[in-house]
């Protein structure tokens, strides 16, 4: 008795099935999208926002938000108080405030520098971008804008309830501050 060969039909699913096993395989090494990692850091630099503005809220003092050129960082930082004392002992039933960070992704440009502006910087060389209050709301005169290639996305934090916003972006739009 003969054994019966493939049909042609078999072999087409087979080298179908393969080549879309290759695909999937392909695209998981190759990494993310320009897209997907605007995507990613826009979450990040939301994410950030909302848990300085949550610490805002629970401790029921400011929080600001500054910026770092050098190591391109946004740091959280607690405003310091008018008529705070210097030599004021720290109460020992204050939680530690923890120190919040969100480095910009290497391959990401930022539009707005405060440092080529010809801003100065604070003392310790940062410059102060969105201020949250402890009723939620927030104050800050920057936009923040984040570029990957040809792609961006500018957010805004919203003064009334200090939630940040993505601005939508509009046919020949610039950035200008």
């Amino acid at each position: 008795m003969r054994k019966q060969p493939f049909t042609l039909l078999e072999l087409i699913v087979v080298m179908t099935v393969m080549f879309l096993a290759a695909g999937m395989g392909i695209a998981l090494f190759k990494g993310q999208s320009p897209a997907r990692k605007l995507e990613n850091a826009a979450l990040e630099w939301e994410e950030f926002c909302a848990r300085v503005r949550y610490q805002a809220l629970e401790s029921g003092e400011e929080r600001e938000i500054v910026f770092d050129p050098e190591s391109r960082t946004f740091k959280m930082k607690v405003p310091e108080k008018e008529n705070a004392e210097e030599d004021a002992q720290p109460d020992p039933d204050e939680l530690p405030k923890s120190k919040l960070e969100w480095k910009i992704p290497e391959e990401f440009e930022t539009a707005d520098d405060p440092s080529a502006s010809g801003e100065e910087p604070s003392e310790d060389g940062t410059f102060p971008m969105f201020r949250f209050y402890s009723d939620g709301g927030a104050s800050g005169h920057r936009r923040l804008e984040l570029k990957i290639g040809e792609l961006r996305r500018v957010f805004e934090v919203s003064p009334l309830t200090g939630r940040v916003i993505t601005v939508p972006e509009q046919e020949g739009d610039e950035f200008s501050p």
